[in-house]
């Protein structure tokens, strides 16, 4: 797969701007677009961003399905959850809601340990 960096970029900012201006159809379309011409490996906050969208417009169940996606690149994508969060609170869904609260709890309690401890490489120059 041949790759166009500057045009998957400019896409990618296109798309980001129609969201900002709330262009909700423009930005899924440019989203889309850019999707399909990068690789899948790092796209967990495209999906995310388009769950934003899905979210904003009360699409709840294309917005989880884009959410989950997000999360299937990136497990542990906190944005992602406490969007999945609100997505599964809308939809009634509160045993779904309680176990990403628990999730990123636990998230937060192993990235505070690090920061804790002095020999972590976070503290090192």
């Amino acid at each position: 797969m041949k790759i166009d960096g500057k045009k998957a970029l400019k896409v990618l900012e296109e798309a980001r701007e129609a969201k900002n201006e709330l262009l909700y159809e423009k930005a899924l379309t440019l989203y889309t677009e850019y999707l399909n011409m990068v690789d899948p490996s790092f796209t967990h906050g495209v999906w995310n961003s388009m769950a934003e969208i899905l979210f904003a417009q009360n699409k709840w169940n294309d917005a989880l399905t884009h959410c989950n996606k997000a999360l299937e690149i990136m497990k542990d994508f906190v944005p992602a959850l406490e969007l999945r969060i609100k997505i599964q609170s809308a939809l009634g869904n509160l045993n779904q809601t309680y176990e990403d609260q628990t999730k990123i709890k636990e998230l937060e309690a192993i990235e505070k340990s690090k920061w804790d401890d002095p020999n972590h490489y976070y503290h090192y120059k």
